[in-house]
């Protein structure tokens, strides 16, 4: 952005200085130019008029020499020509001096002035020519010319001055437009910088900015919005973390309760245990649901603790292979499992089998009955790869970009919450690790864990 902001105001300020160096270099050429020639066409005009009265000629050496001696102008070859065009007398080279068209001899001959710019060679020459007028007829004309070589060096000098400034006041304009894009858009990034980072979930930010402008304003005001929604943020994870343990306590209770009427030695009818099972499977989802979102809240707060132990993989993904055996088993889904020998490392018991379990049960809810389910871990000296491939629907690539994101359900199921992947990826990139997604529709879904190994436990 201050790149693009630079180059633009730059590009302004660069033609507005060639258009000033420009209009300055003619402007100083005309102005000397033009001084020079109405100089010369003064005293050509005057010597003209002159000439006649001062009684003096130009037909011998002498007579010439006085002409020069009083009409004579400094710098300058004096010459005379006639009405024809053609040079009478000159005190320069004949080479050096002005032809004349059919048209200026025409206005020599109706007493017009000629003034006439003109390069002989490399040298550039400037001459004035005035009809000597006796009873109202012109035989001859009095002309000076002068080199303009000096003329020339002090325009180029000048000229070379003026572009000196120009580039000069183009380096200052950079400098102040640096500064002045640096103002602008340091806030703006800063703007940006958070607004990213509130967009990440993360609302502890603050803008600093003393401008009076709107950018002031700006970035004053997302950092209130950051500080509004921080404090809601914490009250709302207040409350679901106050919540949840007060659900926890009773649900706690009717479980048990519940496993306990149905364990008792009392025969029940078919329609009491099959009220009590309902009760039974129920109030475990809503436990399930109530660790979530004391889950959610810890993640939300930084208060997830993982407690490692040295544990293998494989036998934690042969627990929960078989603690699903039965859902498995009601789908009629065929589960491959292609697992190493052994695969340890120092992980978090509890919450890999939370993770593992979140990814096996949605594997097994969207996959077809009869369908085939397939557990493909492979480990490098360092990294366990741990691939579950389903045969469900798949999931949209709308979908796959937020499929991770608190409360985000591409598939609104019952008994979801929406968080269970959320807190996986939470869980894994605790463990230093990865959560990979892949799908397609119509093709399936690979949820892929990377996970960090202790190189010393491999074997």
């Amino acid at each position: 952005m201050k790149q693009q902001l630079v180059i633009r105001m730059m590009i302004v300020v660069t033609i507005v200085l060639l258009l000033l160096v420009s209009v300055l270099s003619y402007g100083t050429y005309r102005y000397y130019y033009e001084y020079e020639s109405e100089a010369l066409l003064s005293h050509a005009t005057t010597s003209a008029y002159l000439y006649p009265q001062a009684q003096v000629g130009f037909e011998t050496p002498s007579a010439f020499s006085v002409l020069v001696r009083t009409f004579g102008y400094p710098g300058t070859d004096l010459t005379i020509v006639d009405r024809s065009g053609s040079i009478v007398k000159t005190t320069g080279q004949r080479t050096r001096q002005a032809s004349f068209s059919q048209e200026q001899l025409q206005q020599l001959s109706q007493g017009e002035s000629v003034v006439q710019d003109y390069d002989v060679g490399d040298e550039h020459y400037l001459s004035v020519t005035s009809p000597i007028m006796t009873n109202d007829t012109s035989e001859f004309a009095i002309s000076f010319t002068r080199p303009l070589e000096d003329l020339d060096t002090l325009i180029r000098e000048i000229w070379m001055t003026v572009v000196m400034i120009g580039v000069l006041i183009w380096l200052l304009a950079l400098y102040t437009v640096i500064r002045i894009a640096d103002r602008f858009v340091r806030p703006i990034r800063h703007i940006i910088e958070a607004a990213d980072e509130m967009a990440q979930g993360d609302f502890d930010v603050s803008v600093e900015s003393n401008e009076k402008h709107e950018l002031g304003a700006l970035a004053r005001t997302l950092t209130y919005l950051g500080a509004k929604v921080q404090q809601h943020q914490s009250t709302r994870n207040e409350f679901l973390s106050s919540v949840s343990h007060e659900l926890r306590t009773p649900l706690t209770s009717i479980k048990g309760w519940t496993e306990t009427i149905r364990g008792g030695d009392e025969k029940l009818s078919e329609e009491t245990e099959l009220g009590l099972s309902i009760i039974h499977s129920e109030t475990e989802r809503m436990i399930g649901l109530v660790e979530q979102l004391l889950d959610y809240t810890k993640i939300e707060e930084s208060r997830l603790v993982l407690y490692r132990q040295e544990l293998d993989l494989v036998s934690l993904l042969r627990q929960v292979t078989l603690q699903l055996k039965q859902s498995l088993e009601d789908k009629g889904i065929t589960l491959i499992e292609r697992y190493p020998q052994k695969s340890v490392g120092l992980f978090d018991e509890n919450r890999l089998k939370q993770v593992f379990l979140n990814i096996l049960e949605n594997a097994i809810r969207f996959s077809p009955d009869g369908g085939t389910l397939t557990i493909r871990f492979v480990q490098s000296e360092r990294v366990a790869f741990i691939s579950i491939i389903d045969e469900g629907p798949g999931i949209s690539r709308e979908h796959l970009q937020r499929i991770t994101e608190m409360f985000y359900q591409a598939h609104v199921t019952e008994g979801s919450s929406g968080l269970g992947l959320a807190i996986s990826k939470e869980l894994i990139e605790a463990h230093e690790g990865k959560l990979v997604i892949e799908s397609e529709v119509g093709h399936g879904t690979t949820v892929t864990v990377l996970l960090p190994l202790d190189p010393s436990e491999l074997h």
